[in-house]
């Protein structure tokens, strides 16, 4: 059976996360995950995220929640508030009219839990012929103990993730956001490209929370 190895949540959508001990896992995900988010105002693209593919220093940005309030840290390590002079700041530097909005459990891209096994990204790592920081997948749940690619005899099935009950939907589709470095955004596109042959383009398991509870490093998974 697999165990969770990391447990992680990013309480603005698109910037780094915290990597947690545990958390607890309601209705609509990990508590205070993807809680932030900015929307796109610009006329070609009104009403849709702004994120690390329109504006990838974003992920250099690190959000984390203390004692339920925000704080952010950024790229030079000084602290900054999500209010109106950081959604100025991308406003000018990508050059578009933006919005913060915040919506627990509506910034999403699928479902409100993301699980992506450890073994996979070392397997997937050994046919690109690099190292591979699995941050690259920005999953709420990094899980091990268990064989590469075995997580996708979870698909269409009930599991269990500490006290909650999540159901297994979809494997989840990757973009070009693999290819950069958490860190440092540089690309390499051909990871994009070889997880498209090899993989059709995906990695991770995309989870529906059936019963909300609490995970932690150590817990059992399946």
């Amino acid at each position: 059976m697999a165990t969770v190895s990391e447990v992680w949540r990013y309480p603005v959508k698109s910037m780094a996360g915290e990597r947690l001990q545990s958390c607890a896992i309601t209705e609509v995900g990990l508590e205070g995950d993807r809680r932030w988010a900015f929307i796109d105002r610009s006329p070609h693209r009104d009403g849709k995220w702004f994120n690390i593919k329109q504006h990838a220093p974003l992920m250099t940005y690190r959000a984390r929640l203390v004692g339920g309030d925000l704080e952010l840290v950024a790229p030079d390590g000084s602290s900054v508030a999500l209010n109106g002079e950081l959604r100025q700041r991308f406003e000018v530097e990508a050059q578009r009219p933006l919005e913060l909005r915040e919506l627990p459990g509506a910034n999403f891209d699928d479902s409100h839990v993301l699980i992506v096994n450890l073994a996979s990204v070392a397997a997937f790592a050994l046919e690109a012929g690099m190292e591979i920081d699995p941050r690259r997948f920005r999953a709420n749940l990094y899980v091990d103990g268990i064989e590469p690619e075995e997580e996708l005899r979870w698909l269409g099935r009930v599991i269990r993730a500490g006290d909650a009950e999540l159901e297994v939907t979809d494997r989840c589709e990757r973009c070009k956001v693999i290819t950069m470095d958490p860190d440092t955004t540089e690309a390499v596109p051909e990871l994009l490209r070889l997880l498209v042959e090899r993989h059709d383009e995906r990695m991770g398991m995309y989870c529906r929370v059936v019963r909300p509870g609490r995970v932690a490093v150590g817990d059992f998974v399946g």
